[in-house]
């Protein structure tokens, strides 16, 4: 990592936190895989203090586990039907809006397994 240091490593994990910055994507992964090899590297090529070094394993992790958005992504066989694009099971008792347009909520049949009915 010779094109960063421990401050610009700490500034960039910070804008991701905050949804801030330019590094979204490819970028925001290749960055986040560089840093964690980076702290787990036996010759430290930060320079890290300990107290340091445990601030920026806490802001990794913060930033890897952290939800970008609640929304179900519209791929596979969600993506072309006209109920809402998300599995009923996951959403059992919620009314979401259909690809088309019209909503449909989550109801548990006999068997307790959840399907989209027009609402």
């Amino acid at each position: 990592m010779g094109f960063i240091n421990k401050r610009q490593a700490l500034k960039l994990l910070e804008d991701m936190i905050q949804g801030k910055g330019t590094c979204v994507g490819d970028c925001r992964q290749v960055w986040l895989r560089n840093i964690g090899y980076a702290l787990k590297a036996a010759s430290n090529p930060l320079k890290l203090t300990v107290a340091e070094h445990k601030v920026m394993t806490a802001k990794l992790a913060e930033v890897k586990t952290r939800k970008k958005s609640g929304v179900t992504r519209k791929v596979g066989k969600y993506a072309t039907r006209s109920s809402p694009p998300y599995p009923a099971n996951e959403h059992c008792g919620q009314t979401k809006k259909g690809n088309d347009s019209k909503m449909y909520k989550s109801v548990p049949d006999k068997n307790g397994v959840c399907r989209w009915k027009l609402a």
